[in-house]
């Protein structure tokens, strides 16, 4: 404010040296032209200048605080480290946290890890979550996930939730990000789609498999278990011991194409 109020002085001052500069020139025409001085608008810009260079704040403005889920959201992409292993800060805050949104990926960890200690971590982590004690031992994935599908409302999942388990599952087959990625469309809970172990296809299905009348099998004990299966009155056993390899059976039977999983 005080700078604007010296532009008053200013203009009285060049409007002296013009005056005074054109009396010179009238008296005495052969000496040297003076310099010229700065043009008022020369000066109100400089003065402006100023005024805005000292007027422009240095302090950094404050960070935005974080909601609770997306501290929660943070410490999912933290949860393993770079080698695939707990990551134990991220757990024991992942349980200070509580968002509920942790528990799925709290179980997702405990089944990536062989170490005790780190899934006694996790198991505290989601007791303190829960106010639940489903299992504290070294297994932790059963119980847990049989204690997520008796929620209601139901188990909830993080923003990006899709996203983290797509890189999860694809540190073990690239080709399972043909299956979950991000903002994948499902009538599922991604929380349930669980690694069988092995790679994609790595478990072959049967193909409308050849069968024989009961009484003309060779291969197979008289206490062997089978899945019998009846429809539109035609009949057909699945023995145990070749499903537990296949899992799976597409068939026809009764006249119906059926999928027959084990």
């Amino acid at each position: 404010m005080k700078k604007k109020h010296a532009y008053p002085l200013i203009v009285l001052t060049l409007v002296m040296m013009v005056v005074v500069g054109c009396g010179v020139g009238q008296s005495a025409s052969t000496s040297p032209t003076p310099a010229l001085a700065p043009t008022l608008d020369t000066v109100i810009e400089e003065a402006e200048s100023e005024v805005s260079a000292t007027s422009t704040s240095t302090v950094e403005p404050k960070p935005t605080q974080l909601t609770q889920e997306q501290k929660a959201i943070s410490l999912m992409w933290q949860m393993l480290d770079q080698f695939g292993s707990p990551n134990k800060a991220a757990v024991i805050a992942a349980g200070l946290n509580g968002h509920m949104g942790l528990v799925p990926v709290l179980v997702e960890v405990a089944s990536r890890t062989f170490d005790p200690e780190a899934a006694l971590t996790i198991a505290e982590a989601l007791e303190k979550l829960t106010g639940e004690t489903v299992g504290g031992d070294f297994v932790l994935r059963a119980p847990w996930y049989s204690w997520m599908s008796r929620q209601d409302p139901p188990q909830v999942e993080l923003d990006e939730y899709d996203d983290w388990k797509s890189e999860l599952l694809s540190t073990m087959d690239p080709s399972f990000g043909l299956f979950v990625y991000k903002d994948v469309p499902t009538r599922i809970r991604l929380w349930t789609v669980d690694w069988g172990g092995v790679l994609r296809d790595g478990i072959p299905q049967l193909e409308f498999p050849k069968t024989k009348p009961g009484a003309q099998v060779r291969f197979l004990n008289s206490d062997e278990l089978v899945f019998g299966v009846t429809i539109n009155g035609e009949s057909r056993a699945y023995p145990h011991r070749i499903m537990g390899w296949h899992e799976l059976s597409n068939d026809r039977l009764g006249g119906e194409l059926i999928i027959f999983v084990f």
